[in-house]
């Protein structure tokens, strides 16, 4: 709806973007709604905050979507929490020319992809539950996307390149992602990072041993860095101690 945002992305997907062609601008979301129904793009530029109707209302307005979305949005931390988890592209404004084309070429390598519905679906899902494990997160495999609740992952455990994902049922996911990217997506869900290639759901904690180990509800016993061990007792177990019972 930012009529200076507007002529800015306008520019940067001209001169940076030659692939695409914009063929509406809109400044809320019935205008959007109407423009997409005629244009049928395959990729929009949606901004979260607009007057009267939000990003989200707007998706609200389709039975079905069957285009990219590329959300701007400012520093909004719980917006950003949603978007992640979700698997949802974005890219933060002030727009950088560099974090645009990226997010444009993703777009493109999904333009096809299977997932998307699920991916939109789930991230509505996901604006009203904020911070709540019973949010879905959305775990990338080789050519595909596993939709899991929060709530059943125990830990993750980074594994060369990649990430193992332990559920409460005892079965394990591997992910395509980096542990990394699991710390920065599960931070505001109750996770904590132990060590530099473990991330457990503090949920399942049943036990911490003084020197420095972790129990979980799956048995294992996972290390908390030197470093960490401090903080964790500050964040982690007084909260448990505090705990009515």
């Amino acid at each position: 709806d930012e009529i200076k945002l507007q002529t800015v992305l306008l520019n940067k997907i001209t001169e940076f973007c030659p692939n695409i062609e914009v063929m509406a601008l809109a400044k809320n979301a019935k205008e959007a709604y109407l423009a997409v129904v005629e244009h049928c793009p395959k990729i929009v530029f949606l901004d979260v905050k607009m007057p009267n109707e939000s990003g989200f209302d707007f998706l609200k307005r389709f039975d079905e979507i069957d285009f990219e979305i590329i959300f701007v949005t400012g520093s909004n931390d719980h917006v950003l929490d949603a978007l992640r988890v979700s698997a949802a592209d974005y890219i933060l404004k002030p727009v950088s020319t560099k974090k645009l084309i990226e997010a444009a070429e993703r777009a493109k390598e999904r333009i096809h992809h299977k997932e998307r519905n699920l991916i939109y679906s789930n991230l509505v899902h996901n604006t009203k539950h904020i911070g709540d494990q019973s949010t879905k997160v959305a775990i990338p495999n080789a050519d595909s996307y596993e939709f899991i609740p929060i709530d059943t992952i125990i830990r993750c455990e980074g594994w060369k390149k990649y990430t193992r994902i332990h559920l409460k049922s005892g079965e394990e996911i591997i992910s395509s992602y980096y542990i990394g990217v699991f710390k920065e997506m599960l931070d505001n869900y109750g996770f904590y990072s132990t060590h530099k290639s473990h991330l457990i759901n503090t949920s399942y904690i049943t036990r911490y041993l003084k020197e420095g180990t972790v129990i979980m509800s799956d048995g294992t016993q996972i290390p908390v860095a030197r470093r960490k061990r401090d903080d964790f007792a500050l964040r982690i177990l007084s909260n448990f101690s505090s705990r009515k019972v």
